[in-house]
């Protein structure tokens, strides 16, 4: 029998990078059918920046149209070394515009 205990074992088992995962998937299915808030996931799961592929995807944006308004800078965002990344603070309040 599944129980609650031995999935958050399992869950706590699991490398970092698919925990991430894991949770990034529960966030969106959650948002899609609007069960959870922002801040009941997000409080809890994750505080790392989001890439240009997730924060596309939490804005329900294609990515090349996050990368437009990377360049006329409608949307902050920070550079770790090459890479591009958003606070998921600043996100929530975008999109909540």
């Amino acid at each position: 029998m599944i129980t609650a205990e031995k999935v958050y074992k399992d869950i706590l088992a699991m490398p970092l990078k698919e925990r991430e995962r894991l949770f990034g998937v529960i966030a969106r299915q959650g948002f899609e059918k609007d069960l959870y808030g922002h801040d009941e996931v997000f409080d809890e799961v994750r505080r790392s920046p989001f890439t240009v592929k997730e924060a596309a995807e939490y804005l329900e944006v294609a990515e090349i149209t996050l990368r437009r308004w990377i360049k006329a800078e409608k949307i902050e965002y920070e550079r770790i070394g090459r890479n591009i990344v958003f606070d998921p603070d600043e996100l929530k309040a975008f999109k909540q515009k």
